[in-house]
């Protein structure tokens, strides 16, 4: 299957310094690194917040997680209420918490995403309904969208909120903030891409790190890894699993209210 992985124009012009970068990963379910060492994860990521003087009373105020928390706001969206992923993960971490799910390698990169704040977020590429993944603003009347533990009610669709979609199926809500169970990693998935973002300039050096980690941390458990990819404006759109594809047309922006969920 060739996969595209694109930036529509129009979020490229509401965000002139968007990066997404990505890693597709074949031989998943071969993951194998023990609870420790994902624990000693979530460590380093503390150890690196703290060493940076990121604390709970100065989160809102840390470059790159206010850089997230205007670009929630630009979508329509209360930052306080639906927060990127990156600041829930920082919050908990810096409670001591940790992330533990029943997919190994989900609280592996959620350990690494902490550490440089970074977004991250894996999707299921056998799950995939259509051949591109696109971050574009949302279709209403068109997108749908079925949130991991949340109500689809709570998080609408609206042309203001920035997702990654494939074809009609929303992949994730508001940048970063929600995925959806249709396409997330299970304990069966086996080819995958991990993505992550970045909206200004102060979150680019992060990201990149991030991704760069985690591609390590994938290789050293066994999984066979491509090298870490990256668009901004200037390179809209990339292939993910072949060297060449063929851009799959959304439907236009100005056709979708006659459409229905």
């Amino acid at each position: 299957m060739n996969v595209c992985l694109s930036i529509h124009p129009t979020v490229a012009r509401r965000f002139p310094d968007v990066l997404v970068g990505y890693l597709h990963v074949e031989g998943l379910r071969r993951f194998a690194l023990p609870g420790d060492e994902i624990e000693q994860l979530f460590s380093a990521a503390r150890a690196r917040l703290l060493e940076e003087e990121v604390s709970l009373e100065r989160l809102t105020a840390e470059p790159r997680i206010c850089g997230w928390r205007k670009a929630i706001e630009s979508c329509g969206l209360q930052s306080s209420t639906y927060r990127s992923s990156p600041e829930q993960l920082a919050r908990r971490i810096l409670k001591g918490q940790g992330i533990s799910t029943p997919i190994p390698v989900v609280n592996a990169y959620c350990a690494v995403s902490a550490k440089y704040l970074a977004p991250l977020g894996g999707y299921d590429l056998d799950r995939l309904p259509g051949m591109s993944i696109d971050l574009r603003s949302g279709q209403p009347g068109y997108d749908r969208f079925s949130p991991l533990g949340a109500r689809p009610e709570d998080m609408p669709i609206t042309e203001d909120v920035v997702l990654y979609a494939s074809g009609r199926e929303v992949l994730c809500w508001a940048f970063n903030h929600r995925d959806s169970r249709a396409t997330c990693l299970t304990t069966e998935t086996d080819k995958a891409i991990f993505v992550g973002e970045a909206v200004t300039p102060e979150q680019h050096s992060g990201l990149r790190e991030a991704l760069h980690e985690l591609s390590s941390v994938l290789s050293s458990a066994g999984v066979q890894v491509d090298r870490a990819e990256f668009i901004d404006h200037r390179s809209l759109d990339i292939p993910i699993e072949a060297r060449r594809c063929d851009r799959v047309r959304q439907p236009p922006f100005q056709a979708i209210h006659d459409r229905l969920v």
